[in-house]
């Protein structure tokens, strides 16, 4: 699993784009900054020499925008993740980006939960294709601290609610900064793994014990979106749930 996710910020606003750097508490939450442009043209070099997990992009931009600027990427051989942002909603734009099967489209002024929400997303996508987690992350390991402990058992009693760091943090009465710090020098893991695991160890096991509908397992395990749950589940267990719930006998 990479330490970090490695980020390219694009976006032709200066001071939009330096908040967004200087603001945002990346190193928090195992994020790091390694590039950043002004336009979609020096976007290509940068991430083509950096090579990032993740693109961080304006849509609209001089010299190049951030659609085309992906579309290149693409053609050039980059495979990445990537997250839109725009200052007003254009249909032709989200078209365009859904297309391209991006992770989302940020109408800014957008909260810092927001983006949060979506890296952590795409942390589990990275940190799946390189590794695989024993079960005993997801109910032996032995937490020593107390308020990790207080996380997981908050995990393991509402994985079917919406989840975040910052809702953890806010259960716990600690910062979400201190709290994703904690998580991860306790464990190992950001809580964004640990959470997905979880999560698909208990789809696993209403796989094996029901004749519930893909959709229906994947709401109940806290995951709305079936198609990433799918996606996530082949990553851990070597298998779709399709397949997963075809075979338990």
């Amino acid at each position: 699993m990479t330490d970090n996710l490695r980020i390219v910020i694009v976006e032709d606003e200066y001071y939009v784009r330096k908040g967004l750097i200087n603001s945002f508490p990346w190193q928090d939450i195992g994020c790091e900054i390694v590039g950043e442009a002004d336009n979609g043209a020096n976007g290509l070099k940068v991430i083509m020499e950096q090579q990032p997990h993740l693109v961080i992009a304006d849509i609209e931009m001089p010299l190049l925008d951030g659609i085309s600027m992906v579309e290149q990427l693409i053609k050039q051989g980059y495979k990445g993740e990537y997250i839109f942002l725009t200052s007003h909603q254009n249909f032709s734009y989200v078209y365009r980006a859904l297309k391209l099967e991006v992770v989302d489209y940020l109408l800014k002024p957008f909260k810092n939960e927001e983006l949060q929400s979506n890296l952590e997303k795409v942390k589990v996508k990275v940190g799946l294709n390189q590794t695989a987690v024993q079960e005993t992350v997801v109910d032996e390991i032995n937490f020593k601290n107390t308020l990790i402990r207080q996380a997981v058992l908050y995990v393991r009693e509402n994985y079917a609610q919406e989840i975040t760091s910052n809702s953890v943090a806010e259960h716990l009465n600690i910062s979400s900064a201190y709290f994703c710090r904690t998580f991860k020098k306790e464990t190992g893991y950001t809580f964004g793994h640990y959470l997905a695991y979880y999560r698909i160890h208990k789809a696993a096991h209403l796989l094996q014990d029901s004749d519930m509908r893909i959709s229906e397992v994947a709401a109940a395990c806290g995951i709305a979106d079936s198609n990433y749950f799918s996606q996530i589940f082949k990553k851990i267990k070597g298998v779709t749930p399709k397949e997963y719930q075809s075979n338990r006998n």
